[in-house]
């Protein structure tokens, strides 16, 4: 009996169960052979060696950022260390796993989707420490004893743990919520342990310049079915040989401590966010996600080099300001950056997502956007755009002021947290407080002068307000995608005002909606606002808003006016960043 086995039984919660259901004990022995991952060090040194060999093919570079201080057995001394990731590809797993292995020469437990046990490739997987968990087992006490059993013989052989706090891949580019459930089954389980060592979480930001899965993704937010994983579409892997994957980043953070807990349920929820925040504040900006926020700024996506290399420069020039994380190719000098932002267009171009158009006559060249590949470029747009949230809410914020709306602190405070709740279904955001204060922040680097206080800013000077706005201009349209869908939103819920529908229903005349106002309308220009996801966290937004309820699937409108108010809000911040970015045109 190995010694995870051991420890497996001699979980207190298991054997008390098995004391009670003795019939359970072949379940649980079925339950431990599905679960069960190896690390095969032979296996893994020899596919490391493979990668090692063949990695460039695919990869430009391979980053693997660790804290100056993360020495990896000093930890181990104190803590059981569990790696919390984000997700967004299946190369996440093997990434991972491989940059661990290389960095500290130690074995990493993988908690994997029971979906991805499939031909050979679930065996490599198991051999190289993946352990497989099902989607579902709240109700299946046998299951769900087992597995906190599995978790806690992990714990007790002092393995270094990791698991994808979203629970699956981000099919849009943000950050989907956490999941809690491995976060209380690790408090749980290691309640039951000698406690010696704490519990130390390492969030892990992951970022990767090309997803490989990214048609799939594209399809889904277009509504298609999301495909399940089998042989078939593994042994498709071949075809990344066709395609320039760019670089792949993967940043380790600083370690969230555990030692006791007070309130399963609320520990667990603070440590998920916690572990979440420090996700996101850690991801960085790459040249592929640089130039996707670039480059779908205009409906068209028409630009040339010298206003990419601007626009990239202010960018940076931010995002150095603000310590928002960039990755090395980013972080030198502006001339290096450009080379590499240069190149990431190249496989953006070499990848057929963005056409190069050449003016025969004046020599000029432009680059644009295929239009069916917009949506694709927008799960890179959507990893970093949370950093930029507050820049691109204070676009509208200083339209007003020039236009002398906001009368008091009071109206303007009021406005800023109106602005804050349009996005609460889209990104985990700044508290109230935060956003206030990083705005002030954002003034005083704008005007280069102390902005201390909200007062402050109604005191500006016609010429102070436009500093600002040229400084945050490069951001305006940031957001212009999701006010287009909840503007479209609010169409189909007045057109469905007076009947109970399903979201099937509402899907189809969004939809129609979407596609009539995209190629007569006025106020829907970019082709990405038509995301299956938003759609229905727009429905969520309205349901927030007490415009709508719904009851088991099916939904009224029961504040059409409210409804109604809200669409005015969405199209005149529409009209705001197209009058500011004419605006700009010409100035220049």
């Amino acid at each position: 009996m190995s010694e995870i086995q051991k420890f497996f039984w001699s979980y207190p919660k298991l054997e008390e169960f098995l004391e009670k259901n003795p019939s359970e004990k072949n379940t649980v022995k079925e339950i431990f052979e599905e679960i069960n991952g190896s690390f095969n060090e032979k296996l893994v040194k020899g596919t490391s060696y493979f990668f090692d060999k063949t990695i460039r093919k695919l990869y430009d570079q391979v980053n693997f950022q660790v804290p100056f201080d993360f020495d990896i057995d000093e930890l181990q001394k104190k803590h059981h260390i569990i790696l919390v990731p984000n997700h967004q590809s299946h190369a996440d797993y093997v990434a991972i796993t491989y940059l661990f292995y290389k960095t500290f020469k130690k074995p990493l437990f993988v908690a994997g989707g029971i979906n991805l046990n499939v031909f050979l490739f679930g065996k490599i997987l198991r051999n190289a420490g993946a352990f497989f968990i099902r989607r579902s087992f709240s109700k299946d006490a046998t299951y769900r004893t087992s597995f906190e059993a599995y978790i806690y013989s992990l714990l007790k052989t002092d393995k270094v743990l990791e698991f994808f706090f979203e629970g699956g891949r981000s099919r849009t580019g943000k950050l989907l919520p956490p999941r809690y459930g491995l976060f209380q089954m690790l408090l749980e389980t290691h309640s039951l342990t000698d406690k010696k060592k704490s519990l130390l979480f390492v969030p892990v930001s992951i970022a990767h310049e090309y997803v490989p899965e990214e048609k799939a993704h594209a399809k889904e937010l277009g509504g298609g079915k999301k495909k399940k994983e089998n042989a078939t579409q593994v042994l498709k892997i071949y075809k990344l040989f066709n395609k320039r994957l760019g670089s792949v980043h993967a940043t380790l953070g600083k370690g969230i401590e555990v030692k006791e807990i007070s309130n399963l349920r609320a520990d667990t929820q603070r440590l998920a966010f916690a572990c979440f925040k420090a996700v996101g504040r850690n991801m960085p900006i790459t040249p592929t996600s640089l130039l996707s926020l670039i480059l779908l700024d205009a409906p068209t996506g028409v630009t040339n080099w010298e206003s990419i290399e601007e626009k990239a420069r202010q960018i940076i020039n931010y995002s150095k300001r603000f310590s928002i994380p960039l990755t090395p190719s980013l972080s030198e000098g502006f001339e290096i950056s450009k080379n590499n932002i240069l190149e990431a267009l190249n496989i953006l171009i070499s990848n057929k997502k963005v056409e190069v158009l050449k003016n025969e006559h004046l020599g000029d060249i432009f680059y644009s956007v295929k239009k069916k590949e917009r949506i694709h470029l927008l799960y890179f747009k959507n990893m970093i755009l949370h950093h930029f949230i507050i820049p691109t809410i204070m676009n509208t914020a200083i339209y007003h002021l020039k236009q002398n709306k906001f009368k008091s602190i009071d109206i303007l405070s009021e406005y800023m947290i109106d602005k804050r709740s349009e996005l609460l279904f889209e990104f985990y955001l700044p508290s109230n407080m935060e956003m206030l204060n990083d705005a002030l922040k954002v003034i005083s680097f704008s005007t280069g002068k102390d902005v201390d206080q909200l007062s402050d800013i109604l005191k500006l000077s016609s010429e102070e307000l436009d500093q600002v706005a040229s400084k945050i201009r490069v951001f305006s349209s940031g957001l212009a995608y999701i006010n287009e869908c909840y503007y479209i939103a609010a169409r189909a819920l007045e057109h469905l005002k007076n009947k109970e529908f399903d979201l099937e229903t509402y899907q189809t005349i969004f939809k129609e909606i979407f596609q009539i106002e995209l190629q007569h309308g006025r106020m829907v220009q970019f082709e990405e606002s038509f995301s299956i996801p938003v759609i229905k966290s727009a429905l969520d937004f309205y349901k927030y808003k007490g415009c709508v309820v719904g009851i088991e699937g099916n939904f009224n409108v029961i504040d059409v006016e409210k409804v109604f108010e809200l669409k005015k809000q969405f199209a005149e911040d529409l009209n705001i960043n197209l009058i500011m970015n004419l605006t700009s045109a010409t100035e220049v």
